[in-house]
């Protein structure tokens, strides 16, 4: 594929699935054999029912969930975006109770993402986000948490 068409490809999964909030698009968009190195908490690799899954948990967590590209870049075979997205946290989120708070546009929580594109599918993809940042703006840790100390304390 060219990379305008693999950029359209991208920009479908933010919009339809994680900004339309509809799973089924995953299927068209993603091959059978797709390997994820990022969407399962505990950092293990999934395939693209594990990739719907985590998806539905952000949101399960984040009913309201929107992601934004902040910039693109595709050529022949891989797409990489960087994001930020957020959402209310209304609903559990692995194992953490909703608080009811919701970033500003300014606190959404950063990433990156990287998908290889073969035969008009993603078959592969990387992504790394601000967990830390995420968890610091729904309130389960403190503003602090994360900072180096100074020579002063």
């Amino acid at each position: 594929m060219t990379p305008t068409e693999n950029e359209a490809l991208a920009r479908r999964f933010v919009e339809d699935v994680w900004n339309g909030h509809d799973l089924e698009v995953v299927d068209d968009l993603f091959s059978p054999d797709y390997v994820g190195h990022w969407f399962d908490m505990t950092g293990a690799d999934v395939d693209r029912d594990g990739l719907k899954t985590f998806i539905q948990n952000v949101l399960t967590g984040f009913p309201d969930y929107q992601m934004d590209i902040e910039y693109i870049h595709a050529d022949d075979e891989l797409v990489t975006l960087g994001f930020r997205g957020g959402g209310t946290h209304e609903g559990e989120f692995y194992g953490i109770p909703p608080t009811g708070n919701a970033p500003t546009d300014d606190e959404k929580t950063p990433g990156i993402m990287s998908m290889r594109v073969s035969d008009g599918q993603i078959v592969e993809g990387w992504a790394t986000w601000d967990s830390l940042g995420l968890l610091q703006g729904i309130g389960v840790l403190p503003q602090d948490v994360g900072q180096a100390a100074s020579a002063d304390d």
